[in-house]
C-alpha cells in the first residue's frame, strides 16, 4: 500500500450568508447558527498528487510501459475519434474480436504499405521480439538481416506481403487483446487530516439524518481531477472504512474533470479526518496513441494525476463559542 502526501488547504469560506456587521465577540450564547437553509459554504479539504510511479497495473508495470508496444501495433487512424484525436477503445480491444480483426488491424496493414516510418517501427519490433515467428516465412534470414529483409519483402512482393501480413496480424491481435490494464489494487494510506474537532463539529452537528425526505442541511464531497495522461479512465474511489464511494469518468489530457457531488454524513466526515485507506481502482476506457505520457528525463517523476477535494455544506453552520 502506498502512502500519499496530502496537501491540506482547509480554510472555511462562507459564501452566502455572513453580514459584515456581525461581531461574534459580542454574542452571549452557548452556540450560534450562521446562515439558513439556503446558505452554502465551501471548504477545501485536500490535494492528492499522483506520479507516474504510482499508476501501474496489479503486476507493478507502469501504465506508460504497458502501452509502449501497443503504440506500434495500433495504426495512426483508428475507428473512433473525438476532440483529443483518434483513440483505441481499450475495452473493445480486450473483449470485441471483430473490432480488432475487422476495424483496427486492417488499417495497420494498409498503413504499413504507405508509411515508411510505421513499417520501420513494426519491423524493428519484430526483429527484437518476434524473430522466431518468421523463420519459416523468411528462411535463411538471420536476426541481423531480418529487418531489411522484412521491409523489402513487404514493400516489393505482394504475395509475401499477404503472407507476412497474416503473421503480423496474429501477433498484433495477441498483444492488443491481452493488454494488462488491470488496475484494481491501487491503494493508499491517508493519515489524519489536520482539521480541528471544532471545525468538524461545525460541519457535522446539524446535518439532516439519512432518512430525511427532502434534506436541507447536507454535506457533500466534491472535487476536480487534472488528468495529464493520454488515457480516459473510469475511477471508483472508496474511502475505507466508510462506505463513501462514487464512479466518475476522467477524460484524457483534461485539467477540469469534475467529480460528482457525493453526500457525507456526520460519521463519514469524522472518520475521514481521522485517517483512511483510499482505494482507487481504475478502468482504462480509451487510449490516444502517439500523445505520449508527458515524461521528460529532466523532470524526474512529474505529477500525472492531480486530485483536488473540497467539502460543500448546504444549510446553516452551528458552532459553540
Amino acid at each position: 500500500m502506498k502512502k500519499l502526501s496530502i496537501f491540506m488547504l482547509f480554510v472555511l469560506l462562507a459564501t452566502a450568508c455572513v453580514d459584515n456587521d456581525y461581531d461574534l465577540r459580542n454574542v452571549d450564547a452557548d452556540n450560534i447558527t450562521i446562515g439558513d437553509e439556503t446558505s452554502t459554504f465551501e471548504a477545501p479539504l485536500a490535494r492528492v498528487r499522483i506520479t507516474m510511479d504510482d499508476i501501474n497495473n496489479n503486476d507493478g508495470t507502469r501504465i506508460d510501459r504497458i502501452f509502449e508496444e501497443a503504440d506500434i501495433w495500433l495504426p495512426t487512424r483508428l475507428p473512433d475519434e473525438d476532440a483529443n484525436g483518434y483513440y483505441a477503445d481499450v475495452q473493445r480491444l480486450l473483449h470485441d474480436a471483430a473490432y480488432v480483426d475487422d476495424e483496427v488491424l486492417p488499417e495497420l496493414l494498409a498503413q504499413m504499405t504507405t508509411d515508411a516510418a510505421k513499417l520501420d517501427a513494426v519491423a524493428t519490433l519484430l526483429q527484437q521480439k518476434y524473430y522466431d515467428s518468421f523463420v519459416e516465412l523468411l528462411p535463411g534470414v538471420s536476426r541481423d538481416e531480418f529487418k531489411s529483409a522484412f521491409v523489402t519483402a513487404y514493400t516489393d512482393d505482394p504475395t509475401m506481403r499477404e503472407r507476412l501480413g497474416v503473421e503480423v496480424k496474429a501477433l498484433a491481435t495477441g498483444y492488443l487483446t491481452g493488454l494488462d490494464v488491470n488496475m484494481e489494487n491501487l491503494s493508499y494510506r491517508v493519515d489524519r487530516i489536520d482539521i480541528s474537532d471544532e471545525v468538524v463539529d461545525m460541519l457535522a452537528d446539524n446535518l439532516d439524518p439519512r432518512e430525511t425526505a427532502n434534506p436541507t442541511n447536507t454535506l457533500h464531497l466534491r472535487g476536480t481531477i487534472d488528468n495529464r495522461l493520454p488515457v480516459t479512465l473510469s475511477i471508483s474511489p472508496l474511502f475505507r472504512p466508510t462506505a463513501v464511494t462514487f464512479t466518475s469518468t476522467i477524460e484524457a489530457n483534461c485539467a477540469t474533470n469534475e467529480l460528482p457531488a457525493t453526500r457525507l454524513f456526520a460519521d463519514d466526515i469524522r472518520t475521514i479526518v481521522r485517517g483512511i485507506d483510499l482505494d482507487i481502482p481504475m478502468i482504462v476506457e480509451r487510449y490516444y496513441p502517439g500523445k505520449g505520457f508527458g515524461l521528460d528525463a529532466q523532470e524526474g517523476n512529474p505529477t500525472q494525476v492531480d486530485i483536488s477535494l473540497h467539502l460543500v455544506k448546504h444549510g446553516a453552520l452551528k458552532f459553540d463559542l
